[in-house]
């Protein structure tokens, strides 16, 4: 496979889904000089930090929240001393020595940035991260975050993977990938929040208390949300298989469902129903905080009690809300739950891109402010020498 002209990035970012996630991480160019050694790998979340590093299974992490940084301004820059804390810190935590290469990728937050704000700014961020860790922190598509996920759902869930299609919702976006496929949007669980705040409860404030959702939310959310789950059915057909390995499903939703359901109804330990999510939100629809932690007995019988957490209670109800317009969107009637705490750390320790631009990173900052996040795509065997 060829590399990507920087010419016109983002023609090819489709083609990327056509090809097994396994295969293309293989496939993309290492560039000479790149290096042999090993390599720390940094997943730079809407909420935080973690690391990795292809020599070990330890992953640390730290709470960051961007998306509070970028939503005021459309700038990162509050948090610019923590994430430079964090690069600097984590390694240690997981064992691993100064001498390794580092790389990162940018998600949700980092694109908000980009595409709302001044690229020139994000460039000089990361020449600051560079400059002050020695990290080669990257921008990623989010075709490419999308087959992260789906590459990292294999290594952990393993066989218990049954399905084509993994769903992954975050704090600022959600995405459906799979081997040959996928899709994505700015949705995830603070984004979500943010826009069910704006749009259904007419509040400026990201972080409104969203509950009671009120009896008409259903409706609203599918009218809200059509754009974005008719370019998901466009994409990706109808009646998809999915297993969900995000907190907000794994954690969250069905750990409710599984209170609320009936004896022998649609949700089991392995998954649930499109229609017991949707009486779900039928019965909660109309309770504030309160009230939902009084139909749930206080979490006493649910396993994950975190769900029944201030911040957790505030917003699953939202969350069911985006799921069920999606699966009823995508016409998809079950759902299977795995592991959830899937992160993007394998993904970018597996692609070869990151390490191929290493030798040419100035030249990766300099196509980033002109031919935005589609740059990561481009070839840098393109690139001038560097000095």
């Amino acid at each position: 496979m060829q590399p990507v002209s920087v010419v016109d990035p983002g023609r090819w970012l489709p083609f990327f889904w056509q090809l097994p996630v396994c295969l293309w991480l293989l496939l993309m160019p290492l560039a000479a000089g790149a290096g042999e050694g090993c390599l720390v790998g940094f997943d730079v979340g809407s909420s935080g930090v973690r690391a990795g590093a292809d020599h070990l299974e330890k992953i640390a992490r730290v709470k960051i929240d961007y998306l509070e940084d970028v939503w005021p301004d459309n700038r990162i820059d509050v948090t610019n001393e923590a994430s430079i804390a964090a690069f600097r810190e984590l390694p240690k935590e997981i064992g691993v020595s100064g001498s390794c290469a580092a790389v990162a990728g940018g998600y949700s937050a980092w694109r908000h940035a980009m595409e709302k704000g001044r690229p020139t700014d994000v460039a000089a961020t990361l020449a600051t991260f560079r400059q002050r860790t020695g990290v080669h922190f990257f921008v990623i598509p989010q075709e490419v975050e999308g087959g992260y996920a789906y590459l990292a759902a294999q290594r952990i869930l393993k066989e218990r993977l049954q399905t084509p299609f993994v769903l992954d919702i975050g704090g600022g976006s959600m995405q459906f990938a799979s081997l040959r496929n996928g899709w994505g949007a700015p949705l995830g669980q603070k984004s979500w929040r943010k826009r069910f705040c704006q749009s259904v409860k007419q509040l400026a404030d990201p972080n409104c208390a969203p509950n009671p959702v009120g009896e008409g939310a259903w409706q609203q959310t599918i009218k809200i949300l059509d754009q974005e789950v008719t370019a998901a059915r466009e994409r990706l057909g109808k009646g998809l298989r999915v297993t969900a390995i995000s907190s907000t499903v794994v954690r969250e939703i069905h750990p409710v469902l599984r209170l609320l359901a009936p004896a022998g109804g649609e949700v089991d330990e392995n998954g649930f129903g499109r229609r017991a999510l949707a009486e779900a939100i039928r019965r909660l629809s109309t309770l504030d905080d309160a009230g939902i932690l009084a139909a749930l007995d206080n979490c006493r019988s649910i396993d994950a009690r975190p769900t029944c957490d201030p911040g957790h209670v505030a917003t699953f109800v939202t969350d069911m809300l985006l799921l069920h317009a999606f699966l009823e969107g995508l016409s998809i009637d079950r759902i299977e739950v795995g592991a959830a705490d899937v992160n993007n750390v394998p993904g970018i320790l597996a692609d070869t891109r990151p390490r191929a631009w290493i030798p040419h990173y100035q030249c990766y900052l300099t196509r980033l402010q002109s031919a935005g996040i589609g740059a990561f795509l481009s070839d840098p065997g393109t690139c001038p020498p560097e000095r």
